[in-house]
């Protein structure tokens, strides 16, 4: 079955969102107090649906296809190397705030970069345009504070 740990992370995403809303708990990476699990926990948690909604259709869209061509042991670890490498990188900008460092968001961007070296040739123009899309689209959300961290940038 292709694409097994994209439905691994999305299925997961979905789950901890339900168990979010079943408790009122929101888990994410806090430099004020955070624990090392958290390094990977964190983006399992989503600020709101919409913040969920965008993860996951982002995720499938472009994580799909990376995994299919770089293969699942070697995405698997390209997730956990720019999920940790997101959440030290929103640790070093925001090291004393108590707001939380939730979502997929620097998995993603990893991905579309990612994609946009794989893919150099064939779908080059296409990515180009979605990326760019994606991520005028996210930078409208953070400046707008709709959405509020650096990972997406990391």
């Amino acid at each position: 079955m292709k694409g097994k740990f994209t439905l691994f992370l999305f299925l997961t995403a979905i789950l901890v969102f339900i168990y979010q809303i079943k408790t009122g708990t929101l888990i994410g990476l806090n430099p004020s107090y955070f624990s090392y699990e958290d390094f990977i926990l964190y983006a399992f948690f989503h600020s709101s649906s919409t913040h969920l909604a965008f993860n996951l259709l982002a995720l499938l869209f472009f994580g799909y296809y990376f995994e299919e061509k770089v293969g699942t042991e070697r995405y698997a670890v390209f997730f956990f190397i720019t999920t940790v490498f997101s959440a030290i990188v929103y640790i070093l900008i925001y090291p004393t705030t108590d707001t939380p460092c939730v979502g997929l968001s620097g998995f993603i961007f990893g991905v579309i970069g990612g994609d946009l070296v794989l893919y150099q040739g064939k779908y080059k123009n296409y990515l180009i345009l979605i990326s760019l899309f994606y991520v005028c689209f996210t930078v409208f959300l953070i400046y707008y504070n709709l959405v509020g961290n650096i990972a997406h940038a990391a």
